[in-house]
């Protein structure tokens, strides 16, 4: 299956909100006035609700509590109120019937803050680190909504021993990671989301090299490792050195930063949707 039979067969794409796309659109641009961002927010009132939640959970809230929209956009600020609005958007995504609603947005949450985390350690932007990192597994949506059957195949071969990936590649010959870039130009995404998310399988397997494809790969080795129970100490002392030179990754501090992670994952589930 090519990429252009499996967006034909969707009957439809995931739906995103309208004000998610058009900040995602180019992380770069300022265009968007904060009162209008505030404005536009406050139309939406599940997204809305979502993101002051967030906005207060241990992940992002400053020193005291924000009780309104305009206040999270004041203080926060364009590129903070932007990866909430990602992250508040994906917890209340779900494509199909079978689909783990829960475990996906609990992964994607992790690897968006072992991103957000691993970025305050190099030359890279925790905040477009923090969205790159929450949109990684978009192509999973894609997946569960226009190949419903081969996804269950897909968890079939898993559960007799596979990997993801290779289970995605027998099935559909295509991963997630394809797909997820693919519907992310169909969405409209900047380009570095674009590249983060198609490059995040082999980031050092292309020209030019993402860093924030890099990130991604180094957050989803953290999160296998803090889950099998590996101290962080350790856990950073075994990074893969090749992505860890290619964004010169500074370590001093990083195992007590990766160790707080966890409870921040914690704080942000319970405060949005199951």
């Amino acid at each position: 299956m090519d990429l252009q039979i499996l967006f034909t067969r969707a009957k439809a794409l995931p739906v995103m909100p309208a004000i998610m796309q058009e900040l995602l659109s180019s992380l770069d641009s300022d265009l968007l006035e904060l009162p209008e961002l505030a404005s536009k927010l406050a139309k939406d009132q599940v997204l809305s609700a979502n993101v002051l939640k967030m906005a207060n959970s241990a992940a992002f809230r400053g020193q005291s509590q924000l009780d309104s929209i305009d206040a999270a956009v004041i203080r926060l600020g364009l590129s903070r109120v932007r990866s909430l609005v990602v992250a508040a958007s994906l917890s209340t995504v779900n494509p199909g019937q079978h689909f783990n609603h829960q475990q996906y947005w609990e992964q994607a949450m992790y690897v968006a803050l072992l991103s957000q985390t691993l970025a305050e350690f190099c030359d890279a932007s925790p905040d477009v680190a923090f969205t790159c990192g929450m949109l990684h597994s978009i192509g999973e949506l894609m997946i569960v909504s226009a190949a419903p059957e081969q996804a269950g195949l897909i968890e079939l071969s898993m559960e007799q021993g596979e990997t993801r990936v290779v289970a995605q590649r027998q099935v559909l010959g295509l991963d997630y990671s394809e797909i997820g870039g693919e519907l992310a130009k169909r969405w409209q995404f900047a380009p570095v989301i674009v590249s983060a998310i198609e490059q995040q399988l082999n980031p050092l397997g292309h020209k030019p090299v993402s860093t924030y494809a890099v990130l991604i790969r180094l957050a989803i080795f953290v999160h296998h490792a803090l889950v099998a129970g590996v101290a962080p100490n350790l856990l950073v002392n075994n990074l893969p050195a090749s992505l860890c030179n290619q964004i010169e990754l500074q370590t001093d501090g990083l195992s007590d930063a990766l160790a707080s992670v966890g409870e921040k994952v914690k704080e942000s589930l319970s405060g949005t949707p199951a």
